[in-house]
């Protein structure tokens, strides 16, 4: 097969490109890994997932752009797009990733804090209720510790009276 050199350049162009994805999904992934902490186990797994999601977008960007012929400057076309996009573009997606999330995130809050009004109404509404239920509680809990309390020192009177007329005896 006779290769031109706009093909040749095509080609490295293409795995620029790939290169630069692939670093794209590093930061995807580094992003994850910022926003939810995660054990060991997991960061390994997710490791794996990423050389095999690396793998398949090189073999496609090879057999899209060359047929499949694996050549020096294919590689290097993935280092200097890998190169290109951090120095470039990495901290402006991990930066946007970030913020985005934090806006979710405190969209999220303010949602749920706004769906849980009504909860709240309802608990105060019945709050009202079991304050009641419960100072009436405290009450006769204190008012059983005092008759316990009564039985006890009546118990220890008997006792000492029980002793004394043993004595006698």
């Amino acid at each position: 097969m006779w290769v031109s050199v706009s093909n040749q350049a095509y080609v490295f162009l293409s795995c620029v490109l790939g290169g630069m994805i692939i670093a794209f999904l590093y930061d995807i992934f580094r992003v994850r890994r910022k926003a939810i902490r995660s054990g060991n186990l997991i960061v390994y797994f997710e490791d794996f997932i990423y050389w095999i999601i690396v793998a398949l977008v090189l073999f496609a960007v090879v057999y899209r752009s060359n047929e499949g012929e694996i050549r020096g400057y294919l590689i290097l076309g993935v280092v200097i797009g890998i190169v290109l996009y951090v120095l470039l573009l990495s901290r402006i997606v991990m930066n946007v990733f970030l913020f985005l999330i934090r806006v979710v995130y405190k969209a999220a809050v303010i949602v749920f804090t706004v769906a849980l009004i009504p909860i709240k109404v309802i608990l105060k509404i019945l709050g009202v209720p079991t304050k009641g239920v419960y100072k009436i509680m405290m009450k006769s809990k204190s008012k059983v510790k005092r008759v316990g309390r009564n039985i006890h020192d009546k118990f220890r009177i008997t006792k000492k009276l029980f002793k004394n007329i043993r004595k006698k005896i």
